[in-house]
């Protein structure tokens, strides 16, 4: 996967505290900085929302350029973060997006889906190309959201409820600390 991803959306992690930094830049971003902890030495992240600016910016606006960048039914929509790594034999892969607000369940639906195709898409290259199995790779969907409203209550209380599942994917609350930076466990999003 590292010789066919571009290196400009690598999101390099830090070995030494096994974490990884993903940067948010939206202006009505609550976290701007989300540290992802307890990631193993061997993974491997990339973004599917790099944004560059400038002339480079039209070549990153849209997952492909054969596909319709007008396109309104949300093809076009890729995920904060993609995580490979490997534990033992097994291979797992994380899709996950930062939402600030109470995420729109149709759309982030969408959006986790699409990245989690394009995905595939890279795993069968992968697989086509270099002659690796990528079909035991389990992979998980998260989105993170500083809403606390978001996690749905049970029939019973739950005080500390911090996770939904919801087809497919589940939602973390992840609470802001002071400089609008976010910290949560790789396991917790992966679960």
């Amino acid at each position: 996967m590292k010789e066919i991803i571009n290196p400009d959306v690598v999101i390099e992690s830090d070995i030494v505290r096994k974490e990884l930094l993903l940067k948010e830049d939206g202006a009505d971003s609550k976290i701007k900085k989300l540290y992802i902890t307890n990631v193993p030495e061997n993974a491997f992240a990339f973004t599917l929302d790099y944004q560059p600016g400038g002339q480079a910016n039209r070549w990153f606006k849209q997952l492909s350029p054969y596909v319709d960048v007008a396109n309104a039914q949300g093809v076009n929509k890729g995920c904060d973060l993609i995580i490979l790594w490997q534990v033992g034999e097994r291979p797992y892969a994380l899709v996950f997006d930062l939402k600030s607000d109470k995420p729109k369940q149709e759309a982030t639906q969408k959006q986790l889906n699409n990245s989690e195709v394009f995905l595939k898409y890279l795993l069968a290259m992968v697989n086509l190309h270099y002659g690796i199995a990528t079909d035991t790779l389990q992979i998980k969907k998260a989105i993170g959201t500083t809403d606390n409203r978001a996690v749905r209550k049970g029939a019973t209380y739950r005080p500390n409820a911090t996770a939904t599942h919801l087809d497919g994917y589940h939602i973390e609350v992840i609470t802001p600390r002071a400089y609008q930076t976010g910290y949560i466990p790789l396991p917790q999003l992966a679960r």
